[in-house]
């Protein structure tokens, strides 16, 4: 089933003349896809499990490990927005394969958004109050950004399928919308609230305590 999924995709893209991952994955048998795709997800579970774990055991945040999470989860985006959605033009079969990685994967950006936020905030802590003003305008104003970028996007695909995609709790469903959860759009307002958060944490803990 993987293999026919991108097979089609492949030929899409190859009609289109675009040179994408897809074409290194057309032909290879469905388990080698799976480890491949899911491989990668379990080696993002463990480096996520590290370091929260870390964290935990001894109250820091491990740099090195928070730099390897920030590239998984780069990766990641990546993975499930350009291989494992079929584009609109593409009739697919029913149902989405991928739902597992999609699952999986919004729960460890949420922990690394968590971890990177309580990061963020150690080194809000030790500087000026205007450094937290600073973060807290920044990041409402890439926030503010995401949402109408995602908003647009949303759109683009909706008018581009030949079927109503509902609400954002039902794309899960369509293997035609997994980018919808996971494109540049939604890692940055990731990023942004996860700022924005820290930056208010910060500020209203000098300002009362």
């Amino acid at each position: 089933m993987l293999c026919r999924i991108y097979m089609t995709m492949g030929k899409f893209y190859l009609e289109k003349g675009v040179n994408v991952l897809e074409g290194l994955l057309i032909g290879l048998p469905d388990m080698l896809i799976f480890i491949i795709l899911y491989g990668s997800l379990a080696l993002g579970v463990f480096i996520t499990v590290k370091l929260v774990k870390g964290f935990i055991t001894t109250k820091q945040i491990n740099n090195r490990m928070l730099l390897i999470a920030l590239v998984f989860n780069v990766l990641n985006f990546y993975l499930i927005y350009d291989l494992m959605t079929t584009p609109p033009e593409i009739t697919s079969g029913n149902g989405n394969p991928f739902i597992p990685n999609i699952l999986i994967s919004f729960f460890l950006f949420i922990s690394f958004c968590v971890v990177f936020s309580l990061k963020v905030m150690n080194i809000l802590v030790m500087k000026k109050v205007w450094l937290s003003l600073l973060f807290i305008v920044a990041a409402i104003a890439i926030s503010w950004y995401s949402v109408i970028s995602q908003l647009d996007f949303v759109f683009a695909i909706k008018e581009a399928l030949y079927y109503p995609i509902g609400s954002w709790l039902s794309w899960w469903k369509s293997i035609h919308l997994n980018s919808l959860y996971f494109n540049s759009y939604t890692f940055l307002l990731g990023i942004s609230v996860s700022c924005l958060f820290a930056g208010v944490f910060v500020l209203v803990r000098k300002r009362f305590v």
